[in-house]
């Protein structure tokens, strides 16, 4: 008779190594955005994120046919905001803030200067001072002239 409730032996290595890391998540920012997206807001110091750095605000075709627009936007809208942090040794790339639109709903998500997603950041507080924006979680200001 074998016996019951009795595990067979574990690999030394088992205890050892601490299981893989789960994948990263994908970043949803287009590396090329410079150059296919529209730049809506010119740089400007991001008073919504503190005044700690300066930012440039750019629009997927989707988000920009509805940014002078005081409704909402299309599911498939895409903002981004450029965090450009100043420092006495000049300025230096300090990430992306993302928004895109799906389901009727926005997801936001930070990505970090080297272009990956940063995991654990405050997307619920973003989405709880975005929805203080006067239309559609989104704070619309003037945009460039073309």
């Amino acid at each position: 008779m074998e016996p019951v409730g009795v595990s067979s032996r574990v690999p030394s290595t088992a205890l050892t190594h601490p299981p893989p890391a789960p994948p990263a998540r994908p970043s949803p920012v287009p590396a090329d955005f410079r150059e296919h997206w529209a730049r809506v807001v010119e740089r400007a110091v991001s008073r919504g994120h503190a005044e700690r750095f300066e930012g440039i605000v750019w629009a997927n075709d989707v988000a920009r046919g509805a940014w002078d627009g005081a409704t909402p936007m299309p599911d498939g809208a895409m903002l981004l905001e450029e965090a450009i942090e100043r420092g006495p040794k000049g300025d230096r790339a300090a990430g992306v803030y993302a928004m895109r639109k799906t389901g009727g709903a926005w997801e936001f998500v930070v990505v970090d200067p080297a272009g990956r997603v940063v995991e654990g950041a405050s997307e619920a507080a973003c989405a709880a001072c975005h929805r203080e924006a006067p239309s559609d979680s989104v704070f619309r200001v003037a945009t460039r002239p073309d």
